[in-house]
């Protein structure tokens, strides 16, 4: 009798066991599915009501709601300067910490630091999805393309869309002064400057912190009349600004000053925008991401968009990234499934709807998807001038925070440029500290 209740006991134990793995391997199914979409890392920066923020919110959110239950973005929005989180990306990635999307605006205006990330194996190499979607192909612009591989890797995304970069300009202001239309070259910008000025306005927007962004834009702008001026602005970290055209270009930079606010010496790019919004100043360099703040009521009087109107700079010229920077990257700091979680937003921004959308609310416009009739029609008035405005390109420039070293960005240019600008060094001295910073950059990355 006990032989035979061992057996059955035994029996039913070699069941139990027999059973117990299928079991458990179906309570750790229905475990891992309760435990949710993938969470996707995101740093954003939270530039107020920029056009931006404002396109970058509606993707994220749109994003999770298509992918809702598998991937779920799970953004830091960082309030502060573009120099804060790129301070704050360099502090992640040195405890390999960094989120797992790049985003374009990062690393696109400080390609050493991109460069580093690619040597140091920091990224993840997009091109097996690149290869395998005939949909973001197609899109793709192909010089970016061949800028965004590296010996046969894809560290960075390649642009669909360019931007490009002019002036704003007060059209109340030009009107009041006896302008009857934007200058088209450099001797008619000066005296439109005389013209503000005598009606008693401020000319020109500008700030000296943040690599010098305003001036530096309209003043590089000037470069791309000649052929060696494009051709020196071509350069990857020079380490010699001492050429007549980039003199030039710097004393033109000087003389803007004479045409500023007190405050521009020493202040920041909000500053700038502020004294424009507030119509302090007639003019100021900048892009399209900048419009929405034209009709917030927390930074513009009610009506100040009707009276906005944009414009290449003299010469016909705008600044213009065309797809030659680096684009959108996935960190290396993650599991594959995030990472990969992470192509898929990058994928999802190169859609046609994507596109269409950042052309409408940002002025990145495409080649291969052309706005429809309805999206031109709904463009706000400023952003109506801004499309007119890139219709009348005859030059572009590249943006000179592509191509210059962070040594010249941000130490030189936000020290230096005040003491250029108040006649404290010449202009000789200021292209030879730039020199020396990229000198000491190119020693310092070998």
């Amino acid at each position: 009798m006990i032989d035979r209740r061992f057996k059955r006991i035994l029996m039913v134990l070699m069941v139990i066991l027999a059973v117990a793995p299928l079991a458990l391997a179906g309570a750790g199914q229905e475990e891992a599915g309760d435990e949710g979409p993938i969470e996707l890392p995101f740093l954003i920066r939270n530039a107020g009501n920029d056009a931006n923020s404002e396109l970058k919110r509606y993707f994220v959110a749109e994003f999770n709601e298509e992918f809702a239950g598998q991937y779920e973005i799970v953004p830091e929005w960082m309030p502060g300067l573009a120099e804060d989180i790129r301070a704050k990306l360099k502090m992640l990635n040195t405890a390999s910490d960094l989120p797992v999307f790049l985003d374009s605006d990062d690393m696109g205006s400080e390609p050493a630091f991109v460069d580093l990330l690619v040597a140091n194996d920091r990224l993840m190499d997009l091109k097996p999805y690149f290869d395998a979607s005939p949909e973001w192909q197609r899109v793709a612009i192909p010089e970016s393309v061949e800028y965004n591989t590296l010996d046969g890797g894809m560290y960075s995304a390649p642009a669909a869309t360019a931007t490009y970069v002019g002036l704003f300009y007060n059209k109340e202001h030009f009107e009041a002064a006896g302008i009857e239309s934007f200058p088209t070259n450099w001797d008619q910008f000066w005296v439109a400057c005389d013209k503000l000025s005598d009606a008693g306005f401020t000319p020109i927007s500008l700030h000296t912190t943040e690599t010098g962004w305003c001036p530096m834009l309209i003043a590089t702008s000037s470069l791309a009349a000649t052929a060696e001026g494009q051709a020196f602005m071509a350069q990857q970290y020079p380490t010699n600004y001492d050429i007549p055209l980039f003199v030039e270009a710097m004393n033109k930079l000087r003389r803007l000053f004479d045409y500023t606010t007190a405050d521009a010496v020493g202040g920041n790019y909000a500053l700038a925008a502020n004294n424009f919004t507030s119509g302090v100043t007639s003019m100021i360099p900048n892009g399209p991401w900048m419009i929405p703040s034209f009709g917030d009521p927390q930074f513009a009087p009610e009506g100040f968009e009707e009276k906005i109107g944009y414009a290449p700079y003299p010469d016909g010229v705008m600044n213009s990234w065309l797809g030659l920077s680096y684009g959108a990257a996935v960190s290396m700091d993650h599991e594959l499934d995030v990472r990969e979680g992470a192509v898929e937003f990058i994928k999802f921004l190169s859609r046609p709807e994507s596109i269409r959308r950042s052309g409408v609310t940002r002025g990145e416009f495409s080649a291969t998807v052309p706005l429809t009739e309805e999206d031109l029609a709904g463009l706000s008035p400023a952003m109506q001038e801004y499309a007119k405005a890139v219709s009348q390109i005859q030059r572009t420039m590249i943006v000179y925070q592509t191509r210059w070293d962070p040594i010249t960005q941000n130490d030189v240019i936000p020290a230096e440029l005040p003491r250029f600008v108040t006649d404290e060094i010449t202009v000789e001295e200021l292209v030879e500290l730039m020199a020396a910073a990229g000198r000491k950059y190119q020693e310092e990355s070998n």
